[in-house]
């Protein structure tokens, strides 16, 4: 439906001057003369055709004069065609408008006209250009969180936008749009827009739902975006086939990943170990492809070292370093948890024997300190824990820590089901299947064992045979816990979980000293799966020290001291922070980290804490969002793309106030005006 509006409707007024031809015209009008003439019919009837064409004549002039006036006061009023398209917006009225400017890692990609960034900066000047002081606007810069930019003047806001810089996190689109959206639809102003200035990679619109209600918004979209992306990121680094130690040698893993649409060959790449060179390679990527190289080395010191591996400079640098803090234990800690020392005993002996630090300690007397002691922890034949050790362990686990579960005889599988596998191991105990010391019915192992580094140095070619296993308890599986390796018949006999940045592992049939489940202690496949499964379970607490950007950092407090810390950003900016006490744990609370590196922290003169930040890797994926993702999300008929080459206000103007006639109006008068000055000057020609 459309309608004629006027952005400048006091000009209508002047429509009364299209009566002045009228007035004009009357004035002049010439009363009639009897004049005493010679009775020539002849002359009296050209006299009557000649008035009838000039009085023809002038009521065209009246017309066309009538017209001109009306025409021009028309282009004076700026007459306006508003419709469906213009979203019901009122040309004189007042705008409603929140402006989302993505402030993410990939916004710094670098182009020839400057960053995406830089370039979007400039987008929003030509947006605030739009609004005037009645206007209501917002500007909310988002990456993962948002920033509003409210309460503020148009000129605040433009001088304001030079200071905004890219920051190092990934986009998520949807809380700022959540609001955006609230801010809109509690507005009084009658137009109601909504700008989004971003590269719109696709994994910032991943949460958002297509369930949003914009009715009554026209949403703009304005990509700032390379026409080709060159781009290489190092998406992991982790240490592999082996466990951390001091003096022995250790695989280290590294993911690097082409976002561009060619095959990159001449990739360097270089890793450093506490600024020590260990890796210096040239890496084949294939297009939209990923690369993992190896290398070994040998870590001399223990502690915690900073590993940072690098690659060539390309179009997004701030990808191209990835720094992880390692912690090498002089020997691994592993706590024993179990009812009994006899639950405890073929375990322990395996470890003692691998040259680990073993402590073994009942349930009931585990606390926060025996836990953070500990690199490994495993439940041997436990029947109960109370709900703090629960806790305990799942913080141990969500900080890096690795925990495996034996079953054993005394397990409370209600227990287990409701309290323990719901909090660290998503799985259901079903019931046990077989008979223990019934060595005539057994299960075994599969002959090919899955390719998994728990498994790794463990084949069952001849110089191993598989344990046989009388009884065990048949598991189920949830959510994201998976089946490492079944028994022959398919019944899952090792299963894994992740929480937070740990391992969970639970095996389904007891370790115990009397055999009476299985004869694997005493089996050449138990020492070397030990071994694996207790590095597998460290693994975890190699990035322990370890956050993504954006995220909120508690460390915990390695030193006694109530004084103050001085904590490093790896820009060397210097913070003091206090020790505070979480529950009874102090800690140092560092805050919301907003930068890659490597950040420090020092007490009494000394450093007493390191930890490493890394940008997410799929803030490095540049993929643009679909057209179809778009609509789904904003409606066909509301949504605007504003490509590169258009002018923002040639695209909201038109739509805001409609399509304006004024030049049309305009051209109609001057073409009116030559015609009367033709008409009149043919009309005294003939009167002459």
């Amino acid at each position: 439906m459309f309608g004629l509006s006027f952005t400048n409707p006091a000009m209508l007024y002047g429509l009364w001057a299209a009566l002045l031809p009228l007035v004009i015209h009357l004035l002049n009008r010439r009363r009639s003369v009897t004049l005493p003439f010679s009775n020539v019919a002849l002359l009296q009837t050209l006299q009557h055709d000649r008035m009838r064409r000039v009085k023809l004549k002038q009521i065209i002039l009246l017309i066309l004069r009538t017209l001109l006036i009306v025409l021009l006061v028309l282009a004076f009023a700026r007459p306006t065609l508003t419709g469906a398209g213009a979203s019901g917006s009122v040309g004189d009225a007042g705008t409603a408008a929140v402006i989302l400017v993505d402030q993410s890692l990939s916004m710094q990609y670098r182009t020839p006209q400057g960053t995406l960034f830089e370039r979007s900066k400039a987008r929003v000047r030509d947006i605030l250009s739009l609004f005037n002081a009645q206007d209501d606007v917002q500007i909310l810069l988002v990456d993962s969180d948002v920033t509003p930019l409210s309460d503020a003047s148009l000129t605040t806001l433009r001088a304001r936008i030079d200071g905004w810089s890219a920051q190092f996190d990934v986009t998520d689109m949807l809380p700022g749009l959540q609001t955006a959206l609230t801010h809109l639809q509690t507005s009084q102003m009658p137009n109601k827009e909504l700008y989004v200035v971003s590269d719109v990679s696709h994994v910032g619109w991943a949460s958002v739902p297509d369930t949003l209600e914009w009715d009554g918004i026209s949403v703009f979209v304005v990509p700032e975006r390379p026409e080709i992306v060159q781009n290489v990121s190092v998406a992991q680094v982790k240490t592999v086939g082996g466990l951390l130690r001091v003096g022995q040698p250790v695989t280290l893993e590294i993911e690097l990943v082409n976002h561009s649409e060619t095959p990159r060959g001449d990739v360097p790449l270089q890793a450093f170990w506490d600024d020590r060179r260990i890796i210096q390679q040239v890496a084949h990527i294939p297009a939209k492809g990923h690369k993992k190289l190896y290398a070994r080395f040998t870590p001399e010191t223990s502690g915690a070292r900073a590993l940072r591996v690098e690659i060539g400079d390309d179009d997004l640098p701030a990808d191209n370093t990835r720094v992880s803090v390692v912690q090498v234990p002089e020997q691994l800690r592993v706590l024993v948890i179990g009812d009994t020392r006899q639950d405890t005993y073929f375990l322990s002996q395996a470890l003692q024997a691998a040259s680990f630090d073993v402590h073994i300690q009942s349930s009931d007397q585990v606390t926060d300190e025996i836990l953070s002691a500990a690199d490994v922890v495993y439940l041997c034949h436990v029947s109960r824990l109370s709900a703090g050790i629960i806790n305990r362990l799942q913080k141990h686990v969500s900080s890096g820590g690795g925990l495996g579960i034996v079953l054993g005889e005394q397990v409370d599988m209600r227990h287990y089901n409701e309290r323990i596998l719901s909090e660290l191991l998503p799985a259901t105990l079903i019931s046990v299947r077989g008979q223990p010391g019934a060595t005539t019915a057994y299960q075994a192992f599969p002959p090919e064992l899955p390719n998994h580094p728990m498994l790794s140095h463990v084949q069952l070619d001849g110089t191993f045979r598989s344990p046989r296993f009388f009884a065990h308890y048949v598991v189920r599986p949830e959510g994201e816990t998976q089946a490492i390796l079944s028994f022959a018949n398919g019944t899952p006999a090792l299963l894994e979980s992740k929480v937070g940045q740990g391992h969970v592992v639970l095996f389904v049939s007891e370790w115990g000293a009397t055999l009476s489940w299985n004869d694997m202690p005493v089996s050449g496949f138990f020492l070397p799966f030990v071994y694996n499964l207790t590095g597998y379970l460290v693994s975890g607490a190699v990035s322990q020290s370890d956050y993504m950007v954006g995220r909120v950092v508690n460390r915990p407090l390695g030193i006694s001291t109530k004084n103050e810390g001085v904590l490093r950003s790896p820009g060397n900016d210097a913070q003091t922070i206090w020790p505070q006490q979480r529950g009874v744990s102090p800690i140092w609370p560092v805050g919301r980290v907003d930068r890659p590196g490597l950040w420090k922290i020092y007490a009494q003169e000394r450093l007493a804490d390191l930890f490493a930040v890394q940008v997410d890797p799929m803030a490095s994926d540049l993929t643009r969002v679909s057209d179809a993702r778009l609509q789904a999300i904003f409606g066909d008929t509301r949504l605007f793309v504003v490509s590169a080459d258009q002018q923002i206000k040639d695209v909201v103007l038109p739509l805001r106030y409609g399509r304006e006639f004024w030049r049309l109006a305009l051209a109609g008068a001057l073409f009116l005006m030559f015609v009367e000055m033709w008409i009149a000057k043919t009309t005294r020609s003939r009167r002459l």
